[in-house]
């Protein structure tokens, strides 16, 4: 009977916010279980109300001692500097990029169709490939499709140096921050001789490690929810900026993905501290082992991955598509009059099949460098935030494939009828962002998490404090 209950209200819950999102949630909530696994413990066998109080009190006093040191002080400013720095030169940039997408629009040239979206305000948070996203595409004869030439250049700094939006923000410089934070909190504490006289008394090594994760974190990411807090009134609050509820719910799946990447790192450092027994020694490692999962990682896959997948050059495919045509044209020349069309109509089939070709290249290509990549917490959360923010590959590829289907309207739209059609495009829906790609990538990062954290209880199950 409860059985039936359980699957009943799962299966209207999966109706009413699609099973992805329900699954999610379930992961997450297991995650939230693993972590106060000691509550659990203590309310299922009536342990004495002094064990109950010893996990706050350690957490109480884990979370003063962060909030006078300098660690803490370090992070809260480099944490509200970086961070509200980062939104307002991004929110410049979607200005910039919104009077671009404006500008176009009013004085296009209908003798060709033109495509172009509007920039999501979003990519202030999580650019990706928002500016690819953005570009005007026009269609040429023989119906091969090409960047406009039109196509939006905002900010040309950016392509010398990375965007500094929050997502870079949060993958490379917060990340290390975490690690920093929590290299030293059971290496360090050996070294001043308090963890011996912590565990000395009746208290448990379960309870001081948990206790240390929860009031060292919270600690850490005080700083990180201010200064996003703020940056996001003052992007909301901006009449430049039109966020619909949609947008809200991804920046909230954003955000929330953030934490448990931070989360990671965080673990990470702990995990760290615990199989090393000088702080000095768990610096250098933790320094390593970032820049591996951070940087190596992700390009050394997309470097491997292009060893796997050959794929060929634009320049290649252009000197093909460029001698199929001059081959049609002498025919074309050699033909009579009514058999124009039917070669015009060999020429947009020889241009297609190379198009979807290379499509097919690359999308393998990405795809392998994608399954790759993702043994990087980084890279992971990469894809995870670009695709929910609406400016990853799963949002390009749904474009091209917009793009695709409006040039084969116009080929086939008759004139008589009136004015060609306008190109519209939606982005991709809260419901269509839950996708297994997401969802994967989720899991990857809170199996990594799970791992970290119980790699870091069992080291300190065994660690000598002597």
């Amino acid at each position: 009977m409860i059985l039936s209950q359980i699957r009943y209200r799962y299966q209207t819950l999966a109706e009413a916010f699609g099973t992805g999102w329900v699954d999610i949630l379930l992961l997450f909530l297991f995650n939230i279980l693993f972590l106060v696994a000691a509550f659990i413990k203590f309310n299922k066998y009536d342990v004495r109300q002094e064990r109950k109080n010893m996990l706050k009190s350690i957490i109480r006093k884990e979370i003063l001692s962060n909030l006078l040191s300098y660690k803490f002080s370090i992070i809260i400013i480099l944490s509200a500097i970086l961070i509200l720095v980062s939104i307002f030169v991004m929110y410049r940039d979607y200005c910039l990029a919104l009077e671009n997408y404006q500008s176009i629009q009013s004085k296009s040239d209908y003798s060709r169709p033109i495509a172009i979206i509007r920039p999501t305000p979003l990519a202030i948070f999580a650019k990706g490939l928002d500016e690819n996203l953005c570009r005007s595409y026009e269609s040429e004869f023989g119906g091969q499709i090409r960047v406009g030439s039109k196509q939006q250049s905002v900010n040309n700094l950016f392509k010398l140096f990375t965007a500094p939006d929050l997502l870079y923000v949060v993958k490379v410089i917060l990340s290390l921050c975490a690690m920093l934070f929590a290299f030293d909190m059971v290496s360090g504490e050996k070294e001043k001789g308090t963890l011996r006289q912590s565990l000395s008394n009746s208290l448990k090594r379960p309870v001081l490690i948990f206790g240390k994760w929860i009031g060292g974190f919270t600690s850490f990411t005080l700083p990180f929810f201010i200064a996003v807090l703020l940056g996001t009134i003052f992007v909301t609050l901006s009449p430049m900026v039109d966020m619909n509820p949609d947008d809200s719910l991804k920046l909230g799946l954003f955000l929330l993905g953030s934490v448990i990447y931070l989360a990671i790192f965080f673990s990470l450092g702990l995990l760290i501290s615990c199989l090393s027994h000088r702080s000095s020694t768990s610096l250098v490692i933790s320094l390593f082992v970032w820049t591996i999962l951070v940087f190596l990682i992700p390009n050394l896959g997309n470097i491997l991955a292009r060893q796997f997948v050959r794929i060929p050059t634009v320049q290649q495919l252009e000197l093909k598509r460029k001698q199929s045509w001059i081959k049609q044209m002498f025919e074309k020349d050699r033909a009579d009059v009514s058999e124009h069309r039917e070669i015009d109509n060999r020429i947009r089939e020889e241009n297609d099949k190379f198009t979807e070709y290379y499509r097919n290249c690359f999308n393998r290509l990405v795809k392998v460098s994608q399954n790759i990549t993702r043994i990087s917490p980084a890279a992971a959360f990469t894809f995870l935030a670009t695709d929910i923010t609406g400016t990853g590959m799963s949002e390009e590829r749904k474009l091209k494939r917009a793009v695709l289907q409006y040039i084969n309207i116009l080929r086939d739209w008759d004139e008589e009828k009136g004015s060609s059609p306008v190109f519209s495009y939606q982005r991709s829906s809260i419901r269509e962002v839950l996708s297994p790609g997401v969802l994967s990538n989720c899991l990857i990062l809170i199996l990594s998490n799970m791992l970290f954290l119980t790699g870091a209880y069992v080291a300190f199950l065994r660690y000598d404090v002597r």
